[in-house]
């Protein structure tokens, strides 16, 4: 995937072969967070509480992650500048399970939400109007744009957090929403909120 970003995806927007270099990480964890730290660098964790998209891996699948959004930075100017992106790509590999996009919102998640989902349907568009790297999504059998959602530390003494958090609790794994936009490219969308987490 990093191959066809750097190379069918600058060709097909007739930009530079891309050069710009650790955009892909990859883990075979049983269990991972994902976080942007504040260079803007993916943080895959082994441990809770520290990223904002959070996985569970029972089989151990090799699971790659790139920063989409440091790709799109790392690009010409005028093509880069005001061009909606999601933060990262995320899929299986040697499988056909999941092909993901991910969008890690630091945010309340009702005023984040709008801007996330233009993230990924602007994202959803480029991407898949690369006839190579539409060819590659759809090889796999889940393909998703997920929002997630940081999770909220209230103060020991405050349980509001929990009280009205409880849609959290009846579904562990995110909540699906509706897209037609996200729709028609043969994608769901899912938020994921409170450290609700993604099994692979």
């Amino acid at each position: 995937m990093e191959t066809l970003l750097k190379q069918n995806f600058t060709a097909h927007y007739n930009l530079p072969i891309s050069t710009i270099n650790n955009i892909s990480k990859q883990t075979s964890a049983q269990y991972f967070e994902i976080e942007d730290d504040s260079n803007r660098e993916t943080q895959i964790y082994n441990s809770q509480n520290n990223g904002t998209a959070i996985y569970r891996n029972p089989s151990q699948k090799v699971v790659y992650v790139i920063n989409y959004d440091k790709f799109i930075t790392s690009l010409d100017t005028n093509f880069q500048r005001g061009r909606k992106r999601c933060d990262l790509i995320v899929y299986t590999q040697n499988t056909r399970d999941y092909f993901l996009l991910n969008e890690l919102k630091d945010a309340n998640p009702a005023k984040g939400r709008k801007k996330a989902k233009s993230q990924l349907v602007a994202s959803l568009k480029d991407l898949m109007s690369v006839s190579s790297i539409k060819q590659f999504a759809d090889y796999f059998n889940e393909k998703r744009c997920c929002i997630f959602n940081k999770r909220i530390n209230a103060p020991q003494s405050i349980t509001a957090v929990k009280a009205f958090g409880r849609v959290n609790i009846i579904s562990l794994s995110g909540l699906k929403m509706a897209n037609s936009d996200i729709e028609s490219y043969g994608f769901s969308l899912y938020e994921y909120s409170g450290g609700q987490i993604f099994t692979l």
